[in-house]
């Protein structure tokens, strides 16, 4: 039997403000806990990190990559 992995994405155009970046990765690293992961990906017009919260790791990523890197299929 095939498991649906689950991944969990925020979009936003940027990080630069504090304020943008504190309620970006607030709300992503509460959703993160309430669904159990440990993952979450934060999508941007250009910034590229990885943030380490209490729920686990954010990944920022600009959108030409995450378009690039998703599966073809997300059954």
């Amino acid at each position: 039997m095939h498991r649906r992995s689950r991944m969990l994405v925020q979009v936003c155009e940027s990080l630069a403000e504090p304020q943008t970046r504190k309620r970006e990765t607030a709300a992503l690293s509460e959703a993160m806990a309430e669904l159990g992961l440990s993952t979450g990906t934060i999508v941007t017009r250009d910034e590229d990190e990885r943030l380490d919260v209490e729920a686990g790791t954010i990944e920022v990523v600009p959108a030409w990559r995450f378009l690039l890197d998703l599966p073809e299929s997300m059954e």
